[in-house]
Order: structure tokens, then sequence, then C-alpha cells
């Protein structure tokens, strides 16, 4: 008997050996949640990118920068090096978290220096150049450039920026100024270039919209600038009001203007007068189906989609908006999430109404948006593509809205941005914001008609408001009950006035983190008679 337990127990311990610890480490991403730094405009932390970007502000030292309060994702997290405390920052600096992985992050920092330089006889605006420390400025074809006065001079931070020579002492530039510029640990040799320009006016820019056009122009500094304009083929100019001149720069908006019209300018500094520049407004776009009054099953059974096939009218008989109906129906017509009511509206027969959900194992944001659904992930999520092509340029957009707000539950939270706080518990907010870009779809992953791709399993392709190729953006957030019918106005905010847009993207949603699965079931956001005013 002992002889066949020696032989049992030589026969487990190989066994013994064999055995594997499958049980995975727990993941637990290194990185930091927040910092504080006391010379900051801003502190950024993007947790995707794994790099914190820190905006100083302008009196700063960015090469004594004081970093402290560190606060990471987890107690368990280390640092390759200690953050806290006093850094040169004048280069991105890398530093390494350690959980069960490492994860490098990179701290940068920048600081914004506003500068600006100009003389007497100045034409137009100077051309401030950063990287090379340089400064050119054009003077009147008359001026004398060895009594020119420097009328003024910021090269550096407010009130800690010293130049030698004194700025009031200079007066000949008949060859390069070169300037040396101290501020903090920092010196520099600003090389200063005056030249004499070849006319005293000129028109820069006509930027013409539906019923607005902005006017740009370089003149001589200290002489009366401005502008004048009139419709094509009459013969009384008028005065354009508002202009805003800086050095010898100067620019105006013109207002109440007519659609479609050709119109011509004059700039003008002094006697001198450019010839005419015509130009001609846009037109007055406005948007297909805004309120919601054609509807139909053309694409199933199941839910309403805001177009009609069988429409006379060219803008209704093909799809401009869109849902998430035909991912949240494919478990059956009890889950659409977006559907006319025609028993609650402001204008017409119907308005639109989105009522969030919870569908089965995820939660569902009752939307619309202007582009088409992609496809469905599984059961975590799915693709749209956002945007209609759209070429005019309207200053705000207004429609009427009701909001009825439901709690936010640990089973309908998926998350939120970094910097929202909504936590389980918190009311439901609705949104309606618009966006107008230039994007190309091959870098944005849509198609040509809607060119930005939207995919919940991915946080990356998230819509960025301040994306490069956002020309203007405005949103409104309903963060409580609305109970009546009530017009909103969102103006937009534009990046530029000359960039012309090629798409246009409207986005509702009753629950404003539908995106990341976070809302309440049960929130309910009626819309109705949207319009873009120009």
């Amino acid at each position: 008997m002992k002889k066949i337990a020696v032989l049992v127990m030589i026969a487990v311990i190989p066994l013994l050996g064999c055995i594997r610890n499958d049980i995975p480490f727990p993941v637990i991403v290194a990185g930091f949640e927040s910092m504080s730094v006391p010379s900051a405009e801003s502190v950024s932390i993007d947790a995707q990118k794994q790099r914190v970007d820190i905006v100083l502000k302008e009196v700063s030292d960015i090469h004594k920068v004081e970093v402290k309060d560190v606060v990471y994702t987890d107690p368990s997290v280390k640092a390759s090096w200690n953050i806290e405390g006093v850094h040169d920052l004048s280069r991105p600096v890398r530093i390494t978290l350690s959980t069960f992985d490492d994860y490098e992050w990179t701290v940068s920092a920048t600081q914004p220096i506003k500068r600006w330089f100009t003389v007497s006889s100045q034409v137009g605006e100077s051309v401030i150049d950063v990287r090379n420390c340089r400064v050119i400025a054009k003077v009147s074809s008359s001026a004398n450039l060895k009594n020119l006065s420097i009328t003024s001079c910021k090269l550096g931070p407010e009130s800690i920026t010293a130049y030698t020579p004194e700025v009031s002492t200079i007066k000949d530039f008949t060859n390069v100024l070169s300037l040396l510029v101290v501020y903090g640990d920092t010196k520099e040799i600003w090389n200063i270039y005056v030249e004499k320009s070849t006319s005293s006016v000129r028109m820069t820019r006509t930027d013409a919209w539906t019923k607005v056009v902005w006017l740009s122009a370089e003149g001589v500094s200290g002489q009366k600038n401005g502008f004048k304009y009139r419709e094509k083929g009459t013969s009384q100019w008028t005065d354009a009001i508002g202009v805003e001149e800086e050095g010898g720069s100067f620019s105006v908006k013109v207002d109440g203007l007519k659609p479609l019209t050709e119109y011509e300018c004059i700039a003008y500094s002094g006697k001198d007068e450019t010839d005419p520049v015509a130009f001609r407004t846009e037109a007055e776009a406005l948007i297909p189906n805004s309120g919601f009054e054609v509807y139909s099953k053309a694409e199933s059974s199941k839910y309403y989609s805001f177009y009609d096939p069988d429409s006379a009218v060219p803008t209704l008989n093909t799809k401009w908006w869109d849902s998430g109906n035909k991912g949240s129906t494919t478990v059956g017509s009890s889950y659409t999430i977006t559907m006319p009511d025609t028993s609650d509206k402001v204008e017409g027969e119907s308005s639109l109404l989105m009522a969030s959900t919870y569908v089965i194992v995820k939660f569902a944001a009752g939307n619309v948006f202007s582009g088409e659904f992609g496809r469905t992930i599984g059961t975590t999520g799915g693709t749209v593509r956002l945007g209609r092509p759209f070429s005019t340029r309207p200053r705000k957009l207004s429609f009427w809205v009701k909001y009825k707000a439901g709690i936010i539950t640990e089973k309908t939270f998926g998350g939120a941005p970094d910097g929202d706080p909504v936590r389980p518990g918190d009311r439901d907010r609705g949104t309606l914001w618009i966006a107008l870009g230039d994007w190309d779809y091959h870098k944005y992953g849509g198609t040509a008609d809607s060119p930005v791709e939207i995919n919940t399993t991915d946080r990356s392709t998230f819509f960025n408001p301040s994306g490069a190729n956002v020309i203007a953006y405005g949103q409104f957030v309903a963060d409580k009950d609305i109970d009546e019918w009530t017009k909103v106005e969102i103006p937009l905010e534009y990046n530029s006035t000359s960039r012309k847009p090629t798409h246009i993207i409207i986005s509702a949603a009753s629950s404003m983190l539908g995106d990341y699965f976070t809302g309440a079931a049960g929130s309910k956001m009626w819309i109705d008679d949207i319009r873009l005013e120009y």
C-alpha cells in the first residue's frame, strides 16, 4: 500500500507543475487626474493622447514653471520622476506612469504673447515673424526713414520686458534696426525692417456673406481711413460705420445687404482711395424639412424616416435627416427613439420627438442629425456619418424646444468626457448643436455627402468643436425642464470670415452624452421649426 501511495504522489507532482495561473492582472490605466500650475491660464489633460498641455499666463517664465498638487488616476500609480516642483518647460518633457503596465506621458507648455509694432506714417499692419524674431513695417512713400517715431511696441510680455536701445530714442530706420528684447531668462535679438510702400491705400479683403460683408484695407496710420459701398448700378455711395483701426490696417463689417446682389466698394486713406472693388452676396439657403412635416416608412416598417420618396419636392424625397432608429429597433419597433409627434407642435402638423430609452443591454439617446446612420457594431455601439453639403454662412440658428429630463442611473451611465462631472443620480441634459466646416471625407472616414464618421466604440472619433476643419460652431444645452414651447437662438461663432464651408452638421439629442451611452431612460426632447438666420 505504501508503494502504491508513493507512485500516486509521483504521478501528481508533474500535474501540479503544469497548473497555470490564468487569473489576469487588473487593468489599471496610469494617468493624471489633475494638477495645479499657479502660473497657468489653463491645464488640459488628454487621457487618450497621454499628454498634459499647459497654457501659461503671458507674464510667467516658461523656464521656471511650478507644478504642484498632482493627483493620479489611481493610488497605485508610480511616476518615473517627481513632476511636482519647478521645471523648465520651454521644451516638452516626458514622464512614465506605471501600474501593471507603463504609460509614457508628455507634458508641454506654451506661453502665448501678444506682440505688436507700429511707426509713424505706417501703411497697413506690421508683419510679426516670431520664429525668426523679425518685424516688417511699411510706411508711405513720402515718409522720411531717418525721422520716424515708434508709436507702439510690444515684443514680449506686458510690464516685464526691457528693450535696448530704449524705444523712445529710436528715429532712424534707413538700415535694419537690431533691438534686444529681454524678459525673465529669455533674451532675443529682434530685427526691425521699415520699408516704403508703393501705394498709400489698398483693399486687402472683401468677405461677402448673404446679408453682410467684411471689408479690410491698409492705409496710412494717422489719416482718416474708411470705406464706402453701394449697390452696383447706383450712383450714391454710403459711408461704412464702425471702422476699426490697428496701425495702418482698418476693417469694418457692413450689415443689412441683400442676398444674391452685386455691390462695389472703395477704401480711402486721407485723400487717396482705391479703385472700386466688386463683390456679390450669397444665397439664403434653407434647411430641408425644418419642421419635420414630411416623413415615411421608406426604410423600415418599424420606424419613420424624415423624407418621402414619393414627394414631388426634390429636397423632401431624398434623405437629409437621419436618426439612430435603425440601430435601436433591431430588437423591435417598441424601441423607436425618434418619431414625429402630431399631438404637440408649434406650427404645421407635427414636431419631432426624441425619447431616450434602455434597449435590452445598452442605453440609447433619442437623436436626429443631418447625415446618415452607418451600421451597428454588435451590442457595443455603432457608426453615424454627419454632415450635408452646404456652402453659405448663416449667423445663427433658431428653433423651438420642449424638454423633460430624467435621472441618470448606474445602469444608464456609460461614461463622460474629460472635465464633465456628471454622475449617476444627476439630471439628464438635452442638446442641439450646429457646425459648419470644410471636412474631407478621406480624412474623417465618412462619405462625400456626409464626411464625418463617428464610431461610438472609439472616442477618438467623437466630434471636436475645436477641430481644424470647423469654421463655425454653436450649441444649446437644456439643463432643466422646459415645460412650454420656447424659442431658442444659437449664435454661430466663426473662426474665419473668409473660409467657405462645404458641409453643415446639425445634431440634436434628448441625452447630451448619448455618444458615451450616458443619459436617462425617459428623457424627452421636442423640437420644431428649425431656421437659419443670416
